[in-house]
């Protein structure tokens, strides 16, 4: 008898307890107000995102680079191998899956000269340029650390004349100017150090109005600038987390004014300079809400000057909208993309 006793005292305690926190997280839950982003920008009004987290058309794995076609059109690769694509508007298109994965992903891309679309791919050290259906138009690279060949490739830029900026990290640290024909090198620069003129991780890469070289120096928390030919013009930023300052900034872009759009994988931001190299505005944080970033990795701008950001841990593209691209060129209602509107400093969801 005593037995049973203490086995429903137990009971009505455990209970008790079960009732208690339920009671709390519903008043939680009451109280709780949803969150805002703070998306502050004197550039960008809007913000789309695309894509959420999976292996489905439209989904992303950490998606690590980012290209826009002359349509407008965006591609993305990310962690599974393929490459995506995407209308303006943010719908899913088409997708192509790259041969071989089995010694890595793919990683880097860009528009050639032609219009086709450059895809790098490190572990196998070679390039690739497909057209916009994805048929593969032609193939090069050739491993190994000598001059013209490729050692763990992590971008590329192509200039006017199809001349191909190639940065390359691990092996060897450097960046090579390839000519057209892809067999003559014009130019490489290589050391690691933290030296002008030498690199520890060099990612990203990005070409002026003016043909200026720019590069992502990552693991140096810096972009370094050189001319046409080679030659070390500047360097740009430091290690930190203040105004002008970096952390591990892993692509950059320039527009046709010659403004300069960086992401930094570790501040988890994006820093505006203007074409002197001063910073406009720095946006974002650590998160997950929209304008929010985690390690955020690669960057693209398209003819409108709307800016697209490989948002890698949050599996996602956001899509900053331009100030002047106004609401009525998003019309897309895909249940991928979500519109975002600015209303009194705070974005809030629509459907």
């Amino acid at each position: 008898m005593n037995q049973l006793r203490k086995f429903f005292l137990r009971s009505i305690r455990y209970l008790s307890q079960i009732a208690l926190l339920l009671l709390i997280l519903l008043s939680i839950g009451c109280d709780a107000k949803p969150k805002k982003s703070k998306f502050h920008s004197s550039i960008f009004s809007r913000i789309k995102i695309i894509g959420n987290r999976g292996t489905a058309p439209g989904q992303f794995v950490k998606p690590r680079s980012i290209a826009v076609d002359l349509d407008d059109n965006v591609y993305v690769c990310d962690m599974t191998g393929r490459i995506q694509k995407f209308n303006q508007e943010g719908d899913y298109l088409l997708q192509w899956q790259m041969p071989q994965i089995e010694r890595g992903r793919p990683k880097g891309m860009t528009l050639d000269h032609e219009g086709n679309i450059v895809v790098v791919e490190p572990h196998y050290s070679r390039i690739n340029h497909f057209n916009k259906e994805g048929k593969l138009m032609s193939q090069w690279g050739a491993h190994g650390n000598n001059k013209g060949q490729l050692s763990f490739p992590r971008a590329i830029a192509i200039g006017n004349d199809g001349s191909a900026y190639v940065s390359e990290f691990q092996i060897i640290e450097r960046v090579q100017k390839f000519q057209l024909n892809r067999k003559s090198v014009l130019f490489e620069i290589q050391g690691a150090g933290n030296a002008d003129g030498q690199f520890n991780r060099a990612e990203g890469l990005s070409l002026s109005p003016e043909g200026n070289l720019f590069v992502a120096d990552s693991c140096n928390h810096r972009i370094q600038v050189f001319s046409a030919d080679g030659t070390f013009l500047k360097s740009i930023g430091k290690a930190g987390t203040a105004r002008g300052e970096f952390s591990y900034p892993y692509d950059i872009r320039i527009d046709d004014v010659g403004n300069q759009y960086i992401c930094e994988f570790g501040n988890s931001r994006l820093t505006i300079l203007d074409s002197k190299g001063q910073v406009i505005e720095l946006i974002g944080q650590a998160g997950s809400l929209p304008g929010e970033f985690n390690n955020p990795w690669s960057l693209a701008l398209d003819s409108k000057g709307n800016l697209y950001v490989a948002d890698s841990q949050n599996h996602r593209i956001q899509k900053l909208i331009r100030n002047k691209s106004l609401a009525e060129k998003n019309t897309s209602k895909d249940s991928a993309v979500t519109i975002l509107k600015l209303e009194n400093d705070n974005l809030t969801i629509t459907n």
